[in-house]
């Protein structure tokens, strides 16, 4: 049986994983600095009763430096926090510009409509324009609305890195007008590439390519188009074979080859995977929007989705397992230290968007991701420690930021996912916004969810499970987030279920013999306006009941009320169900208040 560790561990944890001196500062290549620490640090603050302001560096580069900080335990009063650098007033955190989610909140804030709507508050700053190689010491103040300084924090100095070599694809013969295949030259790039080099996809141009390969100890900047080939053959080479019936390869792969490793994607540009044929795109963000797409649609609204399953067919596979073999956009697997974003849009994958496995100490810093109407188009499956979320937009075709566990006796040998911190983000559309699960075996442990508007997805926290497949999650804080329009999915604000099934789900495992339980979660002042079904729905089973679950201070308007079968050890206070008498509907329920 998969064993947790208990709450009073959360309170203590942190410290010890802050003395952990891996990191990546000293090596060209700059992402993330000990992501898992910070993440497990902001999770233990969210429960400690501190009112210290405590900066992190997230990420550095040749030109710009992120700050981030957990807020103190009373920010009741907090208006703003402004940032120093060497002693001068830079900016502060509302006026965050380079924030990539920020016009999205603003817009929706903007919006008279959701003047009742919990307001979010920006505590991470992206100091900008830097000389390179040169030391900054930055301190961060708390202010309230007359802007009297509340709190502090000690200083905090970060070098910015070296300008890196750069290896532009054109130098190596890729075209880029969109239809010649540029996949060998802009290789021969990555293959040239030096330890803390760049490989530059220049802006104004198409560079049309198969499956690429990326090193560790790089970085890819997409400022233009890396635009993925719609033929199959293009994700199936002699180096990189693939065996009948498994997922083609994605159109960037990385695997990590060594024991210092760090990994940087990133620019202002797109990557798109051809998955699908496009319709119009959507009104208002001008975001794309893929034409219906399932199993029951490929052959006639996929692209390279369409030609991947085709083939699968052609060589005698079933309809769902030819279905399974669809690219992903992006496959990073045993690479810690991955930074991903700077403004970089993630576009129609053939499958999930991002795909990573034992990727320890990740962050998405300012990343566009844009996959609605692509089928199982994933933001994101993580599946290791310590990953940051932040300042990104997320609008696709299923879970926007999901946790995968494995499944049975097999996934609950595995270690598990755990350190999670995301927050400063856009949820438009997707099947949940913050999602645990299906598959929990391991455990999913150690969330953080804060200062989110969630806005079109099917559910802002959502948790999952099955007979089964064993493990669970807990120790999840969810808070300080406004969920508007909950209509894409399920349409359910918050969810914990043990009944959810997975039609296109592959391959076998043996079921565990315990039952997967949701317990320790913490949900606080959040506003929700409008959904398609129940605002909270709970969904254990007998035997496995879902437990200490905790919801305080939380609105709901235009939505059903809450149903709650197999749960216990729970309480509900300061709830509202706008309009609704009785919203509470409770079956096999024990020790559950409201």
């Amino acid at each position: 049986m998969i064993k947790f560790k208990t709450k009073t561990t959360l309170l203590t944890v942190a410290a010890a994983i802050l003395m952990c001196p891996y990191g990546i500062r000293s090596y060209n290549v700059s992402a993330a600095t000990v992501t898992s620490s910070i993440a497990s640090s902001a999770v233990s603050d969210a429960t400690k009763p501190s009112n210290n302001l405590v900066v992190s560096v997230i990420a550095h580069d040749n030109n710009n430096i992120t700050l981030a900080w957990e807020k103190p335990a009373d920010y009741s009063t907090i208006a703003n926090y402004n940032i120093y650098m060497n002693g001068k007033f830079i900016g502060n955190a509302n006026n965050n510009t380079a924030s990539q989610s920020k016009q999205y909140t603003d817009n929706f804030y903007n919006d008279t409509s959701n003047s009742s709507a919990v307001k979010t508050s920006m505590h991470n700053y992206i100091a900008t324009g830097l000389t390179p190689n040169t030391a900054y010491s930055f301190v961060i103040k708390a202010v309230d609305t007359t802007g009297n300084v509340l709190s502090q924090s000690s200083t905090i100095v970060q070098s910015t890195d070296q300008i890196p070599t750069i290896f532009n694809v054109t130098s190596y013969g890729a075209v880029g007008d969109g239809t010649t295949i540029d996949t060998n030259a802009i290789q021969a790039a990555i293959n040239a590439c030096t330890s803390g080099g760049e490989v530059l996809i220049p802006a104004g141009k198409t560079f049309k390519s198969g499956s690429l390969w990326l090193k560790d100890n790089m970085i890819l900047r997409v400022d233009g188009e890396l635009l993925g080939s719609d033929n199959s053959q293009d994700y199936i080479s002699s180096a990189h074979p693939v065996s009948k019936g498994s997922k083609n390869n994605a159109l960037i792969n990385a695997v990590g080859t060594s024991s210092v490793q760090s990994l940087k994607i990133i620019g202002t540009g797109i990557i798109d995977g051809s998955g699908w044929k496009q319709g119009t795109p959507q009104a208002g963000t001008g975001f794309p929007v893929a034409l219906s797409s399932s199993i029951s649609t490929v052959k006639q609204n996929g692209d390279l989705a369409a030609n991947q399953y085709n083939l699968g067919i052609s060589e005698g596979l079933s309809s769902v397992q030819a279905y399974s073999t669809r690219s992903v956009l992006l496959s990073l697997s045993n690479i810690s230290n991955v930074y991903l974003g700077d403004g970089l849009s993630f576009e129609n994958p053939a499958q999930q968007t991002m795909q990573t496995a034992k990727c320890n100490n990740m962050v998405i810093n300012g990343a566009l991701v844009k996959t609605y109407g692509c089928n199982n188009a994933d933001g994101i499956d993580y599946n290791a420690q310590g990953l940051i979320v932040m300042n990104s937009v997320f609008d696709t075709g299923d879970d926007d930021v999901n946790f995968s566990a494995g499944r049975g006796v097999q996934g609950e040998a595995l270690p598990p996912v755990s350190n999670i911190w995301i927050f400063d983000n856009y949820f438009a559309h997707g099947h949940g916004a913050v999602v645990a699960g299906s598959y929990t075996a391991a455990g999913i442990d150690n969330i953080l969810a804060e200062d989110n508007v969630i806005n079109g997805t099917g559910s802002g926290l959502r948790c999952k499970s099955a007979q089964g497949i064993g493990g669970g999650a807990q120790n999840i804080y969810f808070r300080d987030s406004a969920l508007k329009n909950i209509t894409d999915g399920e349409g359910q604000p918050f969810i914990f279920t043990s009944a959810y099934t997975n039609s296109s789900a592959t391959g076998s495992y043996t079921s565990a013999p315990d039952l997967p339980i949701f317990k320790h979660i913490f949900v606080s002042n959040c506003s929700v306006n409008g959904s398609k079904s129940y605002g909270i729905f709970v969904d254990g089973l007998n035997g496995g009941a879902h437990t200490d679950i905790h919801f305080n201070n939380v609105s709901f308007a235009n939505t059903l009320g809450a149903s709650l079968t197999y749960m216990t050890n729970s309480t509900f206070t300061n709830i509202t169900f706008k309009g609704m008498t009785n919203p509470w509907t409770l079956t096999n329920c024990t020790n559950v208040t409201y």
